[in-house]
């Protein structure tokens, strides 16, 4: 009784929010950091140190082990019933879509040209050379060819393509109507658009709005039952930055990458999508790539020199909303914060310089 109640207490410390005790959510069970072979001195450390402003303005933490979840907290009021806006991690539920809709539909080839998914504007493609090759395939690993300027404008700067998206009346033609610079497939460029055009190609393969699709085929299997969606003209999902979930939930995503696509012995995507999906296709930089809406590290990071293996592939959305999954390791960990500035500096270092040191086993 009395070891009972010790490691009730011991949990309670360190997971427990502010404003709420944790509980299984329908979920994995909790469990102390050390059981799973985490030692749990660094997760404190963290812990004080995020409540004391090392991170910024972040807003949960949720760390899961071998099955379990070791670690979950909210900072800055945030609770866990709360929404979070995911921001370009969207993009990564994009991808868990298209994995979801291939598996049912074996005759869907992402190597289909897009023009005839958009005949209201094929006008756009006229006596353009190049443009009426871009693929399904080349979307999602941002290599359309497409002139784009984002990654290196800031938000809200007229020299933003992204911001001046998010400005126009209609955002699939403010994409389409972009001029080609490369030819499809060969450089990687970052173009939240990319996102974008995918929502009505989606909803033509599959004959469903592209939310009422997640509903069905994603969310209702994980027992995710509340979320928002925006809306954007034309009334498509924002399938690029619109979505917001509980970080609980955002949390499912990643542990079904994790499962290789299996949810409680229910099948969502197929293993060979995980590894089409989340496989180094792209170079975004020198450290870092890219695959179908999800990225990796390169071999020369800093982040996964630790590691006996780099398998890491991660969800990336502005200000710090980060799935990392780590099959070697058994390993999925969840951020969300308001740091629109380095976010992912923030973020690495909290990976490199304290969950990866604290599992004991990581070199077994």
């Amino acid at each position: 009784m009395r070891a009972s109640v010790l490691y009730t207490i011991l949990i309670l410390c360190l997971f427990a929010c502010d404003a709420e005790r944790p509980n299984p959510d329908n979920f994995l069970e909790y469990t102390h950091p050390e059981f799973e072979y985490v030692n749990a001195k660094p997760l404190s450390d963290l812990n004080y140190e995020i409540k004391n402003g090392s991170f910024g303005d972040f807003h949960s933490l949720i760390i899961l082990r071998n099955d379990k979840i070791i670690f979950e907290n909210y900072y800055a009021g945030y609770k866990r019933s709360d929404l979070h806006p995911i921001g370009e991690s969207t993009q990564s539920i994009v991808s868990a879509l298209t994995g979801a809709m291939l598996y049912e539909n074996e005759s869907i080839n992402l190597d289909t040209t897009i023009i005839n998914f958009f005949p209201d504007y094929a006008n756009f493609f006229k006596d353009i050379p190049q443009k009426d090759q871009i693929e399904i395939r080349h979307l999602m690993s941002n290599t359309s060819g497409f002139w784009w300027k984002e990654s290196d404008q800031p938000f809200g700067s007229n020299d933003n393509d992204a911001y001046l998206m998010s400005k126009s009346a209609d955002w699939v033609a403010k994409v389409l109507s972009t001029s080609m610079i490369q030819e499809p497939g060969t450089v990687f460029n970052l173009n939240s658009g990319h996102a974008v055009l995918m929502a009505p190609i989606m909803e033509n393969l599959t004959g469903m709005d592209l939310e009422a699709f997640a509903k069905e085929k994603l969310f209702d299997p994980l027992m995710i039952t509340n979320w928002e969606w925006e809306r954007i003209p034309g009334d498509y999902v924002n399938a690029t930055w619109g979505l917001q979930l509980r970080p609980i939930d955002f949390a499912k995503i990643a542990y079904l990458y994790l499962k290789k696509g299996v949810w409680d012995d229910h099948e969502i995507f197929d293993e060979m999508w995980l590894l089409r999906s989340t496989r180094y296709r792209e170079r975004g930089s020198g450290f870092y790539g890219y695959g179908f809406f999800w990225w990796r590290f390169s071999e020369i990071a800093d982040v996964v020199e630790s590691l006996k293996q780099n398998d890491v592939f991660f969800s990336w959305g502005s200000g710090g909303q980060f799935l990392f999954v780590v099959p070697h390791l058994n390993l999925v960990v969840v951020m969300t914060a308001g740091n629109y500035s380095n976010s992912e500096t923030m973020a690495f270092a909290i990976l490199k310089e304290y969950i990866f040191p604290a599992i004991s086993d990581r070199f077994q």
